[in-house]
């Protein structure tokens, strides 16, 4: 399960007119710790989720508070989406790993069946046309 989920940095801003721009509401629950913080990347189809890059079309570092963790993304064109995120634990900026087994939480949006691999984008994506929430619930392996 290769999810090194590296956070690239994303423009702000895309070049989506205002009036046909949608907004994405990311709910991030179930975080164990306080310490860290959570790491998201919204993903675009063919852009290689989970592990998306330079190719997100957003990414985000949220402080967490009482177990959660939430953003919200303005001046999105509509479309299809897939969020990955994680708790990043020990602020190194990546997913860890013990022998192919994540040490920290991970989710992704519509929460799918955890798998012996990440799921792929049809199993996560989402349709976004004006106003979307992505609940995700962290899963821990250890």
């Amino acid at each position: 399960m290769g999810l090194a989920l590296l956070l690239a940095a994303v423009p702000g801003r895309t070049e989506s007119s205002v009036s046909d721009a949608a907004r994405i509401e990311v709910l991030v629950q179930g975080v164990r710790s306080v310490k860290g913080m959570v790491r998201l990347v919204i993903c675009p189809p063919n852009a290689g989720f989970p592990d998306c890059g330079s190719k997100a079309l957003r990414s985000a570092t949220l402080p967490i508070t009482n177990g959660k963790a939430s953003a919200i993304f303005d001046d999105i064109p509509p479309g299809t989406y897939a969020v990955a995120v994680f708790h990043d634990g020990n602020g190194n900026g990546k997913l860890d790993m013990l022998l192919g087994i994540p040490r920290e939480g991970f989710g992704f949006s519509r929460n799918p069946p955890l798998k012996l691999r990440a799921p792929r984008f049809e199993e996560s994506m989402m349709p976004v046309r004006d106003s979307t929430q992505f609940k995700i619930t962290l899963l821990y392996i250890m």
